[in-house]
């Protein structure tokens, strides 16, 4: 009888009993207090690839057809570039992560967060650059947060001012 008994109870094994894995938690992007200086950074980043893309065009040209037209615009592209990447440098060294003050636009040596995406064979600071470009979104390379520039601070969903104080809202009685 022993053996009837235990044959009709369900036989459970080691994968059954644990609990199902759980998914990665999916977190929202967060908004940034003010999106102004990234997207200065990115505006003289984008010229800076333009100059560049000129310049190697240019180059190009005057390998295929030397001609002294082509030798001016490879060197004015240069002159060019290297304005922007001065510019767009400064820029994205002044832009700052809003959570850890880290630099996410430009790489400074330190060792990225795991979360931290890029497009090999790429730095993470120019991937977080295209993001921008392409989605007006980043993650940072430093805390791995992701942030959206479109979004509004919550500061200003809140109807509340850069102070912290309620805005003035006008009251009918």
């Amino acid at each position: 009888m022993k053996n009837a008994r235990n044959m009709a109870e369900p036989v459970t094994t080691a994968a059954e009993s644990q609990p199902p894995p759980q998914r990665e938690r999916e977190l929202r992007p967060r908004s940034v207090p003010s999106a102004q200086p990234f997207r200065v950074a990115v505006f003289y980043s984008a010229l800076h690839y333009l100059a560049l893309i000129t310049t190697v065009t240019a180059l190009a040209c005057v390998f295929a057809h030397p001609s002294q037209l082509a030798s001016r615009i490879m060197v004015m592209g240069l002159i060019f570039s290297g304005l922007t990447w001065l510019f767009a440098f400064f820029k994205r060294r002044n832009t700052h992560c809003p959570l850890c003050k880290g630099t996410p636009l430009l790489n400074s040596g330190a060792r990225p967060h795991v979360r931290a995406r890029r497009i090999h064979p790429l730095n993470h600071g120019v991937t977080a650059v295209l993001s921008i470009l392409a989605s007006q979104k980043f993650r940072c390379m430093y805390c791995g947060s992701d942030y959206d520039l479109l979004k509004p601070p919550t500061r200003l969903l809140h109807g509340r001012d850069a102070g912290g104080n309620e805005a003035a809202q006008d009251k009918r009685s």
